[in-house]
């Protein structure tokens, strides 16, 4: 501690934080690998009650002594829709959480790592670890206004301080000093 805190390159308000062994484990579990692990076994739920439904709608399509003409807007179209639904969420979420590991996993790596190779691991690394993990926080926005529309349209809508052309036509009419827009389903007031 002293030859990082007296080093020529420091000042003196430099303030260290150094964690002993068993804290650095308990910080670095409660923090991520819990969350990272329960985040897995959810996504893991998602994707294989996803391979279960295709499986049982491919069940369902498959003739049974006589050929059929599919039906065109039927319930079969119906399920074909919401699995695609299904597919572009669980890709978002998968995307999204993805971005989360990459970004906070070399921090919280380091931080259980540092206590036992005898607090090595050097400053500026220290520093680029957690502004990486820091910049997940920003790209979230970005991840969700790319990956999914309406927020996209939303986001848009805030951005250019309600612009028309963001917005859907409205069966309404032009809309008053309060604008609203409608976001899955539930309907938000700009101002």
């Amino acid at each position: 501690i002293q030859q990082r805190q007296f080093n020529k390159a420091s000042n003196s308000t430099y303030c260290i934080f150094m964690v002993n062994k068993p804290y650095a484990i308990t910080c670095s579990v409660v923090a991520f690998y819990i969350p990272f692990l329960l985040m897995a076994l959810a996504y893991h739920r998602i994707y294989e009650s996803r391979g279960n439904h295709q499986e049982h709608q491919a069940n369902l399509q498959e003739p049974r002594g006589n050929v059929q003409e599919p039906r065109q807007h039927g319930p079969d179209q119906h399920s074909s829709h919401r699995m695609r639904t299904e597919t572009k969420a669980a890709k978002t979420l998968c995307i999204i959480m993805g971005c989360f590991c990459l970004c906070w996993a070399p921090f919280f790596v380091t931080n259980i790592v540092d206590p036992f190779v005898n607090y090595s691991v050097p400053s500026k690394l220290w520093t680029a670890f957690l502004w990486l993990g820091y910049i997940n926080s920003g790209l979230n926005p970005f991840l969700y206004a790319f990956l999914n529309k309406a927020f996209r349209r939303a986001f848009l809508i805030i951005l250019c301080c309600g612009a028309e052309r963001h917005r859907r036509p409205s069966m309404l009419g032009p809309p008053g000093p309060c604008s609203t827009t409608t976001i899955n389903g539930s309907t938000h007031v700009l101002r």
